[in-house]
C-alpha cells in the first residue's frame, strides 16, 4: 500500500474562537494525511498531573469533590493543572497532593502521561504514584472555590467503587492500571 502524501496532518491556519480562564478553543484549517483540506476544532489546555497516593499501611487516598461540568460529586485521585509558570509536572503534583489532601511523600514514581480526549483536546495529564504518604507538617491553605473530602480506602474497596461505577474519572481509572 503506498504511503499517503503527508506523514501527519498539517495546520494551514488557526482561528481563535474563544480564550477562557483555563482553555482556548480554536478552529484549524488543515491538510489531511491524504492531502485534502479539512477543519479541526481543538481545545488547547495547559495540561495537568495526577497522583495515586499510597499510605504506609497500603491504603490509598481518594478525594471527593463536586465537578460543575458533570454536575456530580466524583471520587478521584488528587490532580491539578500545570498553570504555574516554570513548574514541572513533578513539582505541580507534589504541590497538589499537599494542597488537596495535606499529605506529602518522598517516594515518587512517574508513569508517563495520557491524553484525556485526543479527538478534540491537547490536554496531557502526567501520572504519578506516591508511596508512603504521610501528613505534612504544614497545613495547606483552604482553596476558596473547592470543597474537597479526603478518604483512605483499601485496594479491594477501590475495586468495588470501580465495579459499582462510583469511580468514573478517566485519569483515576488510568492510574489504577498501575496498581
Amino acid at each position: 500500500m503506498p504511503l499517503p502524501p503527508n506523514e501527519k496532518e498539517i495546520q494551514c491556519s488557526r482561528h481563535v474562537i474563544h480564550e477562557g480562564k483555563v482553555i482556548t478553543f480554536v478552529q484549524d484549517e488543515i491538510e489531511t494525511i491524504q492531502g485534502k483540506p479539512a477543519i479541526r476544532d481543538v481545545i488547547l489546555h495547559p495540561g495537568g498531573a495526577c497522583v495515586l497516593p499510597i499510605l504506609p499501611d497500603e491504603r490509598i487516598l481518594l478525594i471527593r469533590q463536586f465537578r460543575y461540568a458533570t454536575n456530580e460529586f466524583l471520587w478521584e485521585f488528587p490532580a491539578g493543572k500545570l498553570d504555574v509558570t516554570g513548574e514541572s509536572p513533578e513539582e505541580a503534583i507534589k504541590r497538589e497532593l499537599w494542597e488537596e489532601t495535606g499529605f506529602q511523600s518522598s517516594n515518587w514514581e512517574s508513569h508517563g502521561y495520557i491524553y484525556t480526549a485526543p479527538g478534540f483536546c491537547d490536554e496531557r495529564i502526567y501520572l504519578f504514584i506516591a508511596k508512603h504518604c504521610v501528613p505534612a507538617e504544614e497545613v495547606p491553605p483552604q482553596i476558596e472555590d473547592e470543597a474537597i473530602h479526603t478518604q483512605a480506602f483499601h485496594a479491594d474497596e477501590i475495586r468495588a467503587l470501580v465495579a459499582s461505577h462510583q469511580i468514573k474519572d478517566a485519569k483515576t481509572l488510568a492510574l489504577l492500571a498501575f496498581l
